[in-house]
């Protein structure tokens, strides 16, 4: 999950953003909510981007916005479209951390600047702004992938997290490396036990910046899961980036067998739905902590998009 990257890259793609990022964020956008809003970013204000939003106003590739799309059962063929394009997004972001700056891990020595603080990352520069519109068309590809799995992408990430605060005891993982199956003895999850989300609750938020309703709260949530246990010091951008890469192959290789033929229900269980869910979600979590360390507005950059194709 999105702590240290252990995984193996099955597939080329990627994304990430800050520790400790400069951004406060106000009030929530919703479907009627005004388009404009300010933030803090350093000293500016924006306002939060509701997860419901995006996923309402969101269209699919027949520039069809996803709430428009009767809940039909969709074909094997078309998911396997999706995700390969979502490995062709990913390849493009890729391709734009090639000429990033390099990480180097933080360690305790506080006078030690972050590499997540670079002037790349914190200026504005049409690199950074390509990178940002290119985080952006993942997060929105991501609504498109959970829509046609009949999931909801809040719930997914929202029941992911829950779960992963049962793999990674914060008692038991703090400033560690370690695979969740380091610690299945006290856990009793393990690659075959206790994995299955289906009747796992939902996330629930402990204070009023970790608002799991929007981007930005459940990017605080995940920012803290990562603090409490001493990760943040490995969450650099290239480092985040990876581990994307390697969540974006782990959900790639659910379909890779399936061949084109046949319909969603038909070909996949609940609990393989739930896999997928749980994938989509991993792929999400590293998104979202990508922007975070990389000083991105993920959900401005999700809600700018989808403007632009408003006025189109």
């Amino acid at each position: 999950f999105f702590l240290i990257i252990s995984c193996t890259i099955t597939t080329t793609l990627l994304l990430l953003t800050s520790t400790m990022p400069s951004t406060a964020f106000t009030q929530p956008i919703t479907s009627a909510s005004p388009k404009s809003i300010l933030t803090i970013n350093s000293a500016a204000m924006i306002g939060r981007v509701d997860f419901a939003y995006l996923r309402d106003n969101c269209v699919t590739t027949n520039d069809t916005k996803i709430s428009e799309v009767e809940p039909n059962n969709n074909s094997i063929a078309t998911i396997r479209d999706l995700i390969f394009e979502l490995g062709a997004i990913t390849g493009m972001i890729c391709t734009t951390f090639m000429s990033v700056p390099h990480d180097f891990n933080r360690t305790d020595d506080e006078s030690r600047p972050s590499p997540n603080d670079d002037p790349f990352w914190t200026e504005p520069s049409p690199q950074k702004e390509e990178l940002s519109r290119q985080l952006g068309e993942l997060f929105l590809h991501l609504f498109r992938i959970s829509a046609s799995c009949h999931l909801d992408l809040c719930t997914c990430v929202l029941k992911k997290i829950e779960l992963n605060g049962q793999k990674y005891p914060v008692e038991l993982c703090k400033g560690k490396a370690g695979k969740y199956t380091d610690y299945s003895e006290h856990t009793g999850i393990t690659t075959t036990e206790g994995q299955c989300t289906i009747n796992t609750p939902t996330k629930a938020s402990s204070n009023d910046m970790e608002d799991t309703t929007t981007v930005e709260g459940i990017t605080i949530l995940i920012r803290n899961f990562a603090d409490e246990r001493l990760w943040h010091r490995h969450h650099c951008p290239r480092n985040i980036a990876l581990a994307m890469m390697g969540e974006v192959g782990e959900l790639a290789e659910i379909f890779q067998w399936k061949k084109d033929e046949g319909e969603l229900d038909m070909k996949m269980t609940a609990k393989e739905l739930d896999k997928v869910g749980q994938e989509v979600a991993d792929v999400t979590i590293y998104l979202l902590r990508l922007a975070d360390v990389c000083h991105v507005q993920l959900g401005d950059e999700a809600r700018k998009l989808i403007e632009a194709c408003e006025e189109d």
